[in-house]
């Protein structure tokens, strides 16, 4: 029996399962893949434009991603200096590798959380009230919350091109029955349109054609706990602007 079972492994699922153990309570992480827990798939960059703000809140609550992304990014920058301080945003280009293995080892180490690699099929309920999770390997976890994190793998179906597949991202499965367990209790289910950049070969670009941006020289750390002053920052990098 399970106080709380958090479904996917991501930047949400990661923050939830952390949430619920520092409140004291024995909480079941399950992802599909435990070697692409926190996997930075599509852009290796935490915050920006309102993401940026969004990372400070969950950083002012206790989460987890302000304070490692202070530990693994090559790159810092303040996003719209030039304008009103209100507008700011801070955005940091992370070492993606680095990042996802200091993620894991967190919540590895985290007492009060039980991670397994598997796929939730079915969230059973009484009279409204969850009771247990089924997983694709037909075992049962009971428990009465159920935090939802499965980002892009609900029946994920990938374009390229006019070719499609069954994935949630590429080279990686589809949850194809969860949404289904949705929609029996009651629950809304609608689809989300995302793209993903093209990953190029550095040695085909003309860099001098680009723009150059080059981190900030006073680092602006994401979480309110690293002090600046002290903190060992990664060799930070230049980047390019297309």
């Amino acid at each position: 029996m399970f106080d709380v079972v958090v479904i996917g492994a991501g930047h949400a699922g990661i923050e939830a399962s952390l949430a619920a153990c520092r409140m004291g309570m024995n909480t079941l992480l399950i992802t599909g893949n435990i070697d692409t827990i926190a996997q930075m798939s599509c852009n290796p960059a935490i915050g920006g434009l309102a993401k940026g703000h969004l990372v400070r809140e969950i950083d002012a609550l206790g989460g987890q991603m302000g304070r490692t992304i202070d530990d693994t990014g090559i790159h810092f920058k303040m996003l719209n200096r030039s304008k009103g301080a209100a507008v700011w945003a801070p955005r940091a280009q992370a070492d993606k590798k680095m990042y996802q293995l200091k993620m894991k080892e967190i919540l590895e180490k985290e007492k009060n959380l039980s991670i397994i690699q598997d796929v939730v099929k079915k969230i059973e309920a009484e009279n409204g009230d969850v009771t247990a999770v089924i997983t694709e390997r037909d075992m049962r976890h009971e428990t009465k919350t159920v935090v939802i994190c499965t980002g892009t793998f609900l029946k994920g179906l990938i374009h390229i091109g006019a070719y499609q597949q069954k994935s949630g991202r590429l080279a990686d499965f589809s949850s194809e029955y969860l949404s289904d367990s949705l929609r029996e209790l009651g629950l809304d289910v609608k689809r989300l349109k995302t793209g993903t950049p093209q990953r190029l070969n550095g040695d085909t670009i003309d860099f001098s054609k680009c723009e150059m941006q080059k981190p900030d020289e006073r680092i602006e750390p994401f979480s309110f706990l690293t002090n600046r002053n002290t903190h060992t920052f990664m060799k930070q990098i230049q980047c390019w602007i297309t």
